[in-house]
Protein backbone atom coordinates (compact mmCIF):
# COMPACT_ATOMS: atom_id res chain seq x y z
CA UNK A 1 0.00 0.00 0.00
CA UNK A 2 2.59 2.54 0.89
CA UNK A 3 4.32 1.69 -2.07
CA UNK A 4 1.47 2.34 -4.27
CA UNK A 5 1.14 5.88 -1.97
CA UNK A 6 4.70 6.62 -3.24
CA UNK A 7 4.32 5.60 -7.19
CA UNK A 8 0.96 7.85 -7.09
CA UNK A 9 2.73 10.78 -5.30
CA UNK A 10 5.49 10.30 -7.83
CA UNK A 11 3.54 9.94 -10.79
CA UNK A 12 1.71 13.08 -9.65
CA UNK A 13 5.01 15.30 -9.34
CA UNK A 14 5.85 14.26 -12.80
CA UNK A 15 2.94 15.07 -14.32
CA UNK A 16 2.78 18.69 -12.40
CA UNK A 17 6.45 19.32 -13.50
CA UNK A 18 5.25 18.35 -17.04
CA UNK A 19 2.08 21.08 -17.09
CA UNK A 20 4.19 23.76 -15.51
CA UNK A 21 6.79 23.07 -18.15
CA UNK A 22 4.49 23.27 -20.54
CA UNK A 23 2.92 26.60 -19.62
CA UNK A 24 6.35 28.06 -18.95
CA UNK A 25 7.60 27.19 -22.11
CA UNK A 26 4.10 27.89 -24.30
CA UNK A 27 3.99 31.65 -22.67
CA UNK A 28 7.81 32.44 -22.72
CA UNK A 29 8.33 31.70 -26.59
CA UNK A 30 7.45 35.14 -28.48
CA UNK A 31 7.25 35.89 -32.32
CA UNK A 32 9.77 38.17 -33.03
CA UNK A 33 8.86 39.59 -36.25
CA UNK A 34 11.71 41.31 -38.71
CA UNK A 35 10.60 43.96 -41.80
CA UNK A 36 12.79 45.36 -44.02
CA UNK A 37 12.30 47.92 -46.28
CA UNK A 38 14.28 50.20 -48.67
CA UNK A 39 13.15 52.63 -51.02
CA UNK A 40 14.18 51.57 -54.35
CA UNK A 41 13.55 54.68 -57.07
CA UNK A 42 12.10 58.06 -56.08
CA UNK A 43 10.89 60.87 -58.17
CA UNK A 44 9.20 64.42 -57.05
CA UNK A 45 7.12 65.47 -59.52
CA UNK A 46 4.66 68.84 -60.16
CA UNK A 47 0.95 68.33 -60.88
CA UNK A 48 -1.10 70.47 -61.81
CA UNK A 49 -4.21 68.44 -61.40
CA UNK A 50 -7.79 69.39 -60.44
CA UNK A 51 -9.65 67.29 -59.09
CA UNK A 52 -13.67 68.30 -59.40
CA UNK A 53 -15.71 64.88 -58.21
CA UNK A 54 -14.79 61.99 -55.89
CA UNK A 55 -17.02 58.80 -55.48
CA UNK A 56 -17.09 56.89 -52.13
CA UNK A 57 -17.91 53.15 -52.42
CA UNK A 58 -18.35 50.21 -49.71
CA UNK A 59 -18.72 46.69 -51.70
CA UNK A 60 -19.11 43.08 -50.64
CA UNK A 61 -17.25 40.71 -52.28
CA UNK A 62 -17.81 36.58 -52.33
CA UNK A 63 -15.21 34.57 -54.15
CA UNK A 64 -14.75 31.03 -54.33
CA UNK A 65 -12.76 28.45 -56.30
CA UNK A 66 -12.66 24.56 -56.92
CA UNK A 67 -10.31 22.45 -59.30
CA UNK A 68 -12.02 21.43 -61.43
CA UNK A 69 -11.64 17.79 -63.89
CA UNK A 70 -13.40 17.79 -67.21
CA UNK A 71 -15.90 19.99 -65.95
CA UNK A 72 -16.59 18.34 -62.44
CA UNK A 73 -15.95 19.76 -59.15
CA UNK A 74 -12.94 17.67 -57.26
CA UNK A 75 -13.56 16.85 -53.56
CA UNK A 76 -11.51 18.85 -50.83
CA UNK A 77 -10.31 21.84 -53.41
CA UNK A 78 -13.11 24.85 -51.85
CA UNK A 79 -11.85 27.89 -51.33
CA UNK A 80 -13.64 30.79 -50.69
CA UNK A 81 -13.72 33.85 -48.28
CA UNK A 82 -16.22 37.08 -48.13
CA UNK A 83 -14.60 40.67 -48.23
CA UNK A 84 -15.85 44.47 -47.60
CA UNK A 85 -14.01 46.68 -48.83
CA UNK A 86 -14.23 50.89 -48.72
CA UNK A 87 -13.10 52.84 -51.34
CA UNK A 88 -12.43 56.06 -54.09
CA UNK A 89 -12.46 57.19 -57.01
CA UNK A 90 -11.28 60.60 -58.05
CA UNK A 91 -11.60 62.66 -61.30
CA UNK A 92 -10.92 65.80 -63.02
CA UNK A 93 -8.96 67.84 -65.61
CA UNK A 94 -5.12 68.04 -66.46
CA UNK A 95 -3.84 72.03 -66.02
CA UNK A 96 -1.15 71.45 -67.54
CA UNK A 97 -2.68 70.72 -70.97
CA UNK A 98 -4.99 74.48 -70.96
CA UNK A 99 -4.55 76.60 -73.54
CA UNK A 100 -6.03 80.39 -71.83
CA UNK A 101 -6.94 82.93 -75.08
CA UNK A 102 -7.96 86.58 -72.77
CA UNK A 103 -9.58 88.17 -75.88
CA UNK A 104 -10.40 91.29 -73.96
CA UNK A 105 -10.51 92.66 -70.51
CA UNK A 106 -14.01 91.51 -70.24
CA UNK A 107 -13.48 88.26 -72.83
CA UNK A 108 -11.61 84.68 -72.24
CA UNK A 109 -11.57 81.17 -73.28
CA UNK A 110 -10.10 78.14 -71.91
CA UNK A 111 -9.27 74.95 -73.59
CA UNK A 112 -9.17 71.89 -71.81
CA UNK A 113 -8.49 68.35 -72.28
CA UNK A 114 -11.84 66.38 -71.40
CA UNK A 115 -11.74 65.10 -67.47
CA UNK A 116 -9.99 61.63 -66.81
CA UNK A 117 -9.78 59.40 -63.42
CA UNK A 118 -6.81 60.64 -60.88
CA UNK A 119 -7.03 58.22 -58.69
CA UNK A 120 -8.76 54.75 -58.09
CA UNK A 121 -7.89 53.70 -54.68
CA UNK A 122 -9.38 50.72 -52.29
CA UNK A 123 -7.92 51.78 -48.40
CA UNK A 124 -5.85 49.05 -47.41
CA UNK A 125 -7.50 49.72 -43.68
CA UNK A 126 -10.87 49.11 -44.62
CA UNK A 127 -10.20 45.84 -46.19
CA UNK A 128 -11.96 43.01 -43.64
CA UNK A 129 -11.74 39.31 -44.54
CA UNK A 130 -14.65 37.10 -43.33
CA UNK A 131 -15.70 33.55 -44.00
CA UNK A 132 -12.10 32.21 -44.81
CA UNK A 133 -12.16 28.88 -45.83
CA UNK A 134 -9.75 26.58 -47.83
CA UNK A 135 -9.11 22.83 -48.29
CA UNK A 136 -5.78 20.70 -48.08
CA UNK A 137 -5.26 21.13 -51.87
CA UNK A 138 -6.64 24.24 -52.51
CA UNK A 139 -5.36 26.69 -50.26
CA UNK A 140 -5.85 30.68 -50.25
CA UNK A 141 -3.38 32.65 -50.99
CA UNK A 142 -2.54 36.67 -50.30
CA UNK A 143 -2.63 36.13 -54.42
CA UNK A 144 -5.95 35.86 -54.44
CA UNK A 145 -6.84 38.52 -52.37
CA UNK A 146 -4.95 40.43 -54.53
CA UNK A 147 -6.62 39.51 -57.89
CA UNK A 148 -10.03 40.15 -56.17
CA UNK A 149 -8.97 43.75 -55.05
CA UNK A 150 -7.48 44.56 -58.44
CA UNK A 151 -10.80 42.89 -61.08
CA UNK A 152 -12.88 45.19 -58.28
CA UNK A 153 -10.96 48.61 -58.91
CA UNK A 154 -10.89 48.14 -62.76
CA UNK A 155 -14.55 46.65 -62.56
CA UNK A 156 -15.16 49.94 -60.42
CA UNK A 157 -13.57 52.31 -62.42
CA UNK A 158 -15.65 51.09 -65.76
CA UNK A 159 -19.39 51.19 -63.42
CA UNK A 160 -18.58 54.47 -62.43
CA UNK A 161 -17.61 55.92 -65.98
CA UNK A 162 -20.99 54.26 -67.31
CA UNK A 163 -22.68 56.31 -65.03
CA UNK A 164 -21.36 59.45 -65.83
CA UNK A 165 -18.78 60.35 -63.67
CA UNK A 166 -16.58 62.21 -66.24
CA UNK A 167 -19.50 64.17 -67.42
CA UNK A 168 -19.97 65.36 -63.50
CA UNK A 169 -16.06 66.14 -63.21
CA UNK A 170 -16.64 68.40 -66.84
CA UNK A 171 -19.72 70.21 -65.17
CA UNK A 172 -18.08 70.75 -61.38
CA UNK A 173 -14.68 71.85 -63.66
CA UNK A 174 -16.65 74.64 -65.91
CA UNK A 175 -18.09 75.75 -62.11
CA UNK A 176 -15.28 75.86 -60.43
CA UNK A 177 -13.72 77.85 -63.20
CA UNK A 178 -16.24 80.26 -64.20
CA UNK A 179 -16.53 81.35 -60.69
CA UNK A 180 -12.69 81.41 -60.67
CA UNK A 181 -12.36 83.60 -63.80
CA UNK A 182 -15.95 85.69 -62.56
CA UNK A 183 -13.70 86.53 -59.34
CA UNK A 184 -11.13 87.99 -61.80
CA UNK A 185 -12.99 90.48 -63.56
CA UNK A 186 -14.36 88.20 -66.88
CA UNK A 187 -17.48 88.18 -67.96
CA UNK A 188 -17.78 86.50 -70.89
CA UNK A 189 -16.04 83.19 -70.06
CA UNK A 190 -16.08 80.33 -72.48
CA UNK A 191 -14.88 77.02 -71.67
CA UNK A 192 -13.97 74.12 -74.18
CA UNK A 193 -13.07 70.53 -73.46
CA UNK A 194 -11.31 69.14 -76.67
Amino acid sequence: MKRWKRNTIVFLLIIAIIIISVFYFKHSFKNKVELLSNTIEEQLSKILELSTVKYNYTNVVSYKNNKQLSGLNLPFTNKSFLIKYDGYIKAGVDLNTVETEVIDTKTVKMTLDKPEIFDNVIMEDEVYIYDERDSVFNKLSFEDLYEVLVDEKQKMEKEVIKKGLLNDAEKNTKEVLISLLKSMGFEKIEIVFK
